[in-house]
């Protein structure tokens, strides 16, 4: 049982929170409340209290000052911090300063409650197991660890293989056999690109050092390697313990605390805990297959297993394939807009059924050779498809082939003479889009734009529509978006400076807005090149 008290000023919060914990057949014993920091020491010592579940503002003392104090003072147990919605710079000063979580008071449940009171109370068991466990290092340890060290950096800044033991000399076998029977856990981590400012800098691989020494204290080891641009692997090791830490949780952590103590953004894929060098390495190995995954925008947020590897073949992924294939039957223009439609829902399905993405851009190449075919039937001129393959060969991201497939298509609209051509519209057309182009980022209204050209509203909206095939207002964002695209391609602005930047300062309305025009969020397409 883990002995719990409650710290806060206010009698009513003391009285809610111990009525939200299932104290019985639970793992928790409540021991008391205190009123102030100063009380809850003394709580904490007659009580010997496991867990402290403390406001953040009090008045003799506050919630910062308790935590420290209790850290000051060798308190080997959890801090839990109760907090407000503007109390955030606090909430993350608390967890610099040792407390496990925080929870808002306004959203206090009792099944969120016991979930991390049940997570604080597996870091507890973890503790007294690591504190009876003895660390099996000898005396030549150090030069065992830099061998390791050498091991572990060459294979992971290499090839990726699979490596058998009796490939290392006597002195690796010797340091390999330092983890026999050890709890060995791997990471991959990834910066999100566009999340920091661009004159904002931060050593990430001191970052992951500091986040891994507080989740594994009696580690044999603990390595960080910087592998490429925005990579880096964290390998380390603790002694054999019966109640092994999930990996998963361990990689929930690591991206909250990153977002709480430095307001970073990381993407994990962890590896299933290995008892030697040649499980951890195939771990290793199967965290590059897994990579894959990370060309769509779906596995580049948050935290995933190395379970889930790219695969070449789907049932559902084939319907989709299928559909793109009947696309190509029809004619002209209508069968490049079916062609295009049919190959975002492939690349949609793709992403969901984990698809690799060298099968995926196959079959998006052999639909372009279809469609130069098609196209060979309306124009004289040859259309250039192999460049457009080639860009799809080379793209980065499941956003970048959207915007390629995109590009490609208003080339092949254009090319047969679909679509309306700028010269061949009336005058007063060619002067609401100039007006347009020219005025996106202002509060642009058709009152504006129908003053401009000397046309009435009315009369304006029917022959814009007629002679371009859309709206005023679907125009102008459409100009909106693509400009928005621009100025996210090029690295420099983050979300909600370029929704300023093209008129819409509603940030929902614009990533609604973006995401049916380019099928993705704006965030995923922060400094991406189609190349």
């Amino acid at each position: 049982m883990y002995k719990v008290i409650i710290v806060d000023d206010e009698m009513i919060v003391r009285h809610a929170v111990k009525t939200i914990i299932k104290w019985e057949d639970s793992r928790f014993e409540y021991a008391g409340s205190a009123a102030s920091g100063v009380s809850a020491l003394e709580l904490v010592r007659r009580t010997n209290a496991d867990i402290v579940i403390t406001d953040i503002k009090m008045a003799e003392m506050d919630g910062l000052k308790l935590i420290k104090s209790l850290m000051a003072g060798g308190f080997k147990g959890e801090v839990l911090v109760l907090s407000n919605y503007n109390d955030f710079e606090l909430v993350r000063e608390a967890l610099k300063c040792g407390a496990h979580d925080y929870m808002l008071k306004l959203t206090l449940k009792t099944e969120t409650f016991m979930h991390t009171l049940e997570e604080i109370a597996v870091k507890l068991d973890g503790k007294k197991i690591h504190a009876a466990a003895p660390i099996a290092i000898n005396d030549h340890a150090n030069g065992e660890i830099e061998r390791l060290y050498d091991l572990l950096k060459n294979y992971e800044q290499g090839e990726a293989g699979h490596i058998h033991l009796t490939a290392f000399n006597q002195e690796q076998q010797r340091a390999a056999a330092m983890l026999d029977g050890s709890c060995c856990y791997t990471f991959n981590f990834y910066l999100q690109e566009g999340e920091l400012h661009p004159n904002q800098t931060i050593d990430f691989h001191e970052t992951l050092e500091k986040l891994a020494e507080g989740l594994f204290p009696k580690k044999l080891f603990l390595f960080v390697f910087y592998t490429q641009p925005n990579r880096y692997t964290l390998i380390t090791a603790t002694p054999f313990v019966q109640n092994i830490v999930d990996p998963e949780e361990i990689a929930q952590r690591m991206t909250k605390l990153s977002e709480m103590y430095y307001g970073l953004a990381v993407n994990v894929i962890y590896a299933q805990v290995a008892a030697s060098l040649e499980s951890l390495i195939e771990q290793m190995y199967r965290n590059r297959q897994a990579e894959e995954l990370r060309f769509y925008a779906a596995y580049k947020e948050g935290y995933h297993s190395n379970t889930k590897l790219a695969v070449d073949t789907d049932e559902g992924f084939r319907a989709a394939e299928t559909k793109l294939k009947e696309s190509l039957r029809g004619f002209g223009g209508s069968a490049i807009e079916l062609w295009v439609e049919s190959a975002f829902v492939l690349i949609e399905s793709a992403a969901k059924h984990g698809v690799h993405s060298k099968s995926l851009k196959r079959i998006l190449g052999g639909g372009i050779w279809g469609l130069s075919n098609l196209i060979a039937q309306q124009k004289e001129t040859p259309w250039n498809e192999k460049c457009w393959i080639e860009k799809i060969e080379a793209a980065d991201s499941d956003s970048s082939l959207k915007l390629l497939i995109k590009e490609m298509s208003d080339e092949l609209l254009g090319s047969i003479g679909k679509g309306p051509q700028i010269s061949a519209l009336r005058e007063e057309i060619r002067q609401a889009l100039a007006y347009l182009e020219q005025h996106y980022a202002d509060r642009v209204s058709i009152s504006d734009v129908a003053s401009y050209v000397a046309l009435s509203e009315p009369y304006l909206c029917q022959i814009f529509k007629a002679e371009t095939g859309s709206s005023i207002l679907t125009r102008l964002n459409e100009i909106r978006m693509n400009k928005a695209y621009e100025l996210l391609l090029s690295g420099k602005y983050l979300v909600k400076q370029v929704a300023i930047e093209v008129g819409i300062p509603d940030p929902f309305y614009f990533n609604r807005l973006f995401r049916k025009r380019f099928g993705s969020a704006p965030k995923n397409v922060i400094g991406v090149s189609p190349r």
